[in-house]
């Protein structure tokens, strides 16, 4: 939660409807202080606290955290998608195409798995993943489990601290879409 924005929505509430603080202290039952300190983002306040303070300057409490949200949506442009090699397997580039970076708490990709190629050895790491097979069919190895082949539209979920790795055994390519909440590193 970003506290500074916070305080700074309810103190322009606030002066909007004309009250000092020490009006919004009393109608709440909050010490000024305290109602100063949430104003300034030094504190974060209670669940009770916001509810009196958000009811006093008739805001709903969700509507604190909605801009939050709404900074987080972002629109990425096929033009504007990053493309690079994933890597080599039998002389052929496994291209993928980062949908979704940066801030947001998953990435995204969209990855073209060459005929007769693989991902290489199993991955380890945090998080956890999910693919949906756009077109084609591939092989899932999840280290000492089972091994899934997913057809067009299949979906496979599984913890990233499971070792994964991936193979296309057929004649044609293979795309697969790739949802991970991994800190992804290129």
């Amino acid at each position: 939660m970003d506290l500074n924005r916070i305080g700074q929505t309810l103190k322009d509430k606030r002066i909007k409807l004309g009250m000092s603080i020490r009006d919004l202290a009393n109608t709440c039952q909050i010490a000024p202080s305290t109602i100063s300190l949430i104003e300034n983002g030094k504190t974060s306040p209670n669940l009770l606290s916001l509810k009196a303070i958000c009811d006093t300057l008739n805001t709903p409490v969700f509507s604190l955290l909605l801009d939050e949200a709404q900074e987080k949506i972002r629109l990425v442009r096929k033009s504007d998608q990053s493309s690079f090699i994933r890597n080599m397997s039998n002389g052929k580039p496994m291209t993928e195409h980062l949908i979704i970076r940066e801030i947001s708490e998953m990435y995204a990709a969209l990855v073209n798995v060459p005929p007769h190629t693989d991902s290489g050895d199993y991955a380890h790491h945090g998080g956890e993943e999910f693919v949906f097979v756009l077109k084609g069919s591939i092989l899932f190895d999840l280290e000492d489990n089972a091994r899934y082949t997913l057809e067009e539209h299949d979906t496979l979920y599984y913890p990233n601290c499971i070792g994964h790795r991936w193979e296309n055994g057929t004649d044609t390519e293979a795309e697969i879409l790739l949802v991970s909440t991994s800190p992804y590193k290129f």
